[in-house]
């Protein structure tokens, strides 16, 4: 397995071109209902197969398999109810060649547009289907996901696309560094092999019924091939506190191996595609009322809390003077949740300065979802913001105990017996 690792990544290095412009992408990640329901991933807070690429430290408590998914995802569900019948206008114009037509269509989605200021952020987003498998032991775990994001953005005139098609390959491994009593440290670290077909243009949206503009042949979509590698620490506490922090995308790079527009005018890409360090911390506090209520009643004594908050991409904050930064305001994160018997669940949280609010059935192997929240598309809070409804169905049973031998044993540990700890599975 060590062979082909190294020989994966020294055939994508020599994929890469001497002579590149580097370009910036959007980070490789797999969102799931129950953490956009939550305000957002937690990097203290993930105990499940998804630490692979949230903080791969916590795959040392993790035991978790996942064989199915279907989590679809809708932005701006209210707009798209009530306009469907303009877009099948416009690809049916598109179709007939009807440029009249097309004008009309264009006309009566303007009208609907001028309620929401000229600006709204539409698609759709379907993850982990049909690739849905990932296996997480004790230190050890690996995935195969995709990941499909289709946006169109309106913003006045301008029209923007943003399409993304991702197939993610991580494998991680975790260890622990410290063990005193009930403290504990654990460092992980991923590397993340990936596949990624994007589509990312801007145009003026009369240019889009001009003949005389070929618009076809400057869409560039090139099939990226590359790799990740992330690092992540996390310290818990037994009485439920848990601090983590993580360094995504240390080297996140990929260069194009076809363009699928054999007609673009950029067919020979020489780019180099990156995606931008960041560093992230969170803390989280997860408690049952019954360890600290004794004798509390059953349906009291059943119920557990959880609390979690994050600063994301943390250099963001010191680079504010650069315009093409997103407000840092938008990079912090809050969650809160309480659940019943660890099987109903109800969340709420912001993440980009926009609310969040998710409800979670448990059902052992069957895990239902349902998330309903704000995304910010824009650089600024407000600028871009749409609703999002997220519903996830998964299947993610428990795995079976795995002693390996980089994960036995604590590099500074006391030379008493430790209180036994408990696999959590959450997000």
């Amino acid at each position: 397995m060590k062979r082909t690792v190294i020989c994966f990544f020294l055939l994508v290095a020599l994929l890469f071109p001497v002579f590149a412009r580097d370009v910036a992408m959007l980070p490789l990640a797999i969102p799931t209902a129950a953490s956009n329901g939550f305000g957002g991933t937690h990097v203290a807070y993930t105990d499940n197969v998804f630490a692979l690429l949230v903080n791969p430290a916590a795959m040392i408590r993790v035991r978790q398999r996942s064989f199915f998914t279907l989590a679809p995802s809708i932005m701006n569900p209210e707009f798209t109810a009530s306009s469907t019948g303009y877009f099948i206008d416009v690809v049916r114009a598109l179709g007939n060649d009807d440029i009249e037509a097309m004008g009309e269509a264009l006309s009566n989605m303007a009208n609907e547009l001028s309620y929401r200021d000229g600006k709204i952020a539409l698609g759709f987003e379907l993850r982990e289907f049909p690739l849905s498998f990932a296996w997480v032991a004790d230190g050890f775990g690996f995935g195969v996901w995709n990941r499909t994001f289709v946006n169109a953005n309106i913003e006045g005139i301008w029209v923007s696309a943003n399409v993304y098609a991702d197939l993610i390959i991580p494998i991680g491994f975790a260890f622990k560094i410290l063990e005193l009593g009930r403290h504990s440290i654990d460092a992980g670290m991923s590397f993340k092999p990936f596949l990624r077909v994007m589509v990312s243009e801007q145009e003026v949206m009369t240019a889009l019924i001009d003949e005389s503009v070929d618009f076809g042949n400057r869409i560039n979509v090139p099939l990226i091939m590359g790799a990740g590698f992330d690092m992540g620490l996390l310290y818990r506490w037994g009485a439920g506190f848990s601090l983590g922090a993580t360094f995504s995308d240390i080297y996140t790079r990929g260069s194009m191996i076809r363009n699928f527009n054999a007609n673009s005018i950029d067919n020979l890409d020489n780019n180099s595609y990156y995606v931008p360090f960041a560093m992230n911390l969170g803390l989280a506090y997860d408690f049952r009322l019954g360890h600290l209520w004794n004798n509390a009643p059953f349906v009291l004594e059943s119920m557990g809390f959880t609390l979690a908050a994050d600063w994301r991409n943390m250099t963001n904050a010191f680079q504010q003077d650069h315009y093409l930064n997103r407000n840092a305001a938008l990079d912090i994160g809050l969650g809160f949740q309480v659940s019943w018997l660890d099987t109903f669940k109800v969340r709420v949280g912001m993440s980009e300065m926009l609310p969040s609010f998710g409800l979670g059935l448990d059902l052992g192997p069957v895990e239902i979802d349902l998330a309903y929240y704000g995304k910010e598309f824009g650089r600024e809070p407000g600028q871009l913001s749409t609703p999002m409804v997220d519903i996830s169905i998964a299947i993610r049973p428990g795995a079976k105990e795995r002693n390996w031998p980089w994960a036995r044993r604590a590099l500074i540990r006391r030379n008493t017996d430790l209180e036994t700890d408990s696999v959590i599975e959450s997000y």
